[in-house]
């Protein structure tokens, strides 16, 4: 199986199994809908020249039904790093949030309503941006999104530049989890007899399965405090171990006691890049159930994590058409 897992991400790195025809042809209609990579992000402090983020990488996803996911994980650029502390420089490592978003083609603005993200103080934030996409021969087209003045916990303006992911041919089961899935409640329970240890809900959390072979993760703890002002103070940045956030390669594999396996391999965010995590999953209409393989909690017990989602959108939604 793990054999197979790698194969799987080789092919999504190397872009074998990609529906580049009809990924090209629908581009023309639907300018946002679908799976973006990071290439690229410079920014720039008021005043000052733009720089470029060492390291950037990071995932933005728009569907259909009107959410999207946005995860950016790169360096601290030295030249705005001097006068940050170890901590800050470890929150603004990672930025996102997840929510809903309305575009308009003729402004080329996209306004956003972020439902959570890498701190409390993004639940319930609204901010724009402008846009741009722009077709590149023999590649897919490239999106440029540029941050306002004022936007939270992005150090200046942020000029993004995204790369399209085409749309892979994917199996039923795989189609069957794609779409955007908010968290309902997780919990433990003991291996064997399935007692009910622990139940704990979460700030709004999502987890996202793209038609392009990508996921997706904000998964914030809830009762986070707010920060005093707009931006954290070295103590409030160490306190931010309550949010977990990355994106990954998604592999789908059918069978078993469940009706899948689901393999999640790091590509960015809080987790360490190259790690691999393995979840079983039940689909049951538009509820989907993920189970951790077993381990011993910190009470020397054998059990069991779950995760309960809810659909909030479709592969149908995340293609475009």
């Amino acid at each position: 199986m793990k054999r197979t897992a790698f194969c799987f991400v080789a092919l999504l790195v190397l872009g074998i199994g990609w529906d580049r025809s009809v990924s090209q042809a629908q581009s023309a209609t639907q300018p946002l809908v679908g799976t973006w990579l990071l290439t690229s992000e410079q920014l720039t402090a008021e005043g000052a020249q733009p720089i470029p983020a060492p390291g950037a990488r990071g995932m933005l996803v728009f569907d259909r039904a009107g959410y999207y996911f946005e995860l950016v994980d790169r360096a601290v650029p030295a030249a705005m790093a001097g006068a940050l502390s170890d901590a800050h420089r470890s929150f603004y490592r990672i930025n996102g949030s997840w929510g809903r978003y309305q575009a308009n083609r003729e402004t080329g603005r996209i306004a956003f309503e972020s439902f959570a993200g890498r701190s409390v103080d993004l639940t319930g934030a609204k901010f724009t941006r402008t846009f741009a996409v722009a077709s590149v021969r023999d590649e897919q087209d490239r999106l440029t999104t540029t941050s306002q003045p004022g936007e939270l916990h992005t150090l200046g303006v942020a000029t993004r530049v995204w790369q399209r992911v085409p749309e892979m041919n994917m199996s039923p089961e795989a189609r069957a989890v794609a779409g955007f899935w908010r968290h309902e409640v997780e919990g433990q329970k003991r291996e064997g007899s399935g007692e009910l240890m622990s139940e704990v809900k979460r700030d709004p959390s999502v987890i996202v399965y793209t038609p392009t072979g990508f996921v997706g993760v904000h998964f914030p703890t809830r009762n986070r405090a707010g920060f005093a002002s707009a931006e954290p103070t070295e103590a409030e940045a160490k306190q931010q171990g309550n949010y977990l956030g990355y994106y990954a390669a998604l592999g789908v594999y059918p069978g078993g006691r469940h009706q899948g396996l689901i393999f999640h391999n790091i590509l960015g965010g809080g987790l360490t890049i190259g790690s691999t995590l393995r979840r079983f999953f039940d689909v049951k209409g538009d509820d989907v159930d993920l189970t951790f393989p077993a381990g011993t909690n910190r009470q020397g017990i054998r059990a069991q994590t779950y995760v309960k989602l809810h659909r909030l959108s479709t592969f149908d939604d995340m293609v475009e058409r």
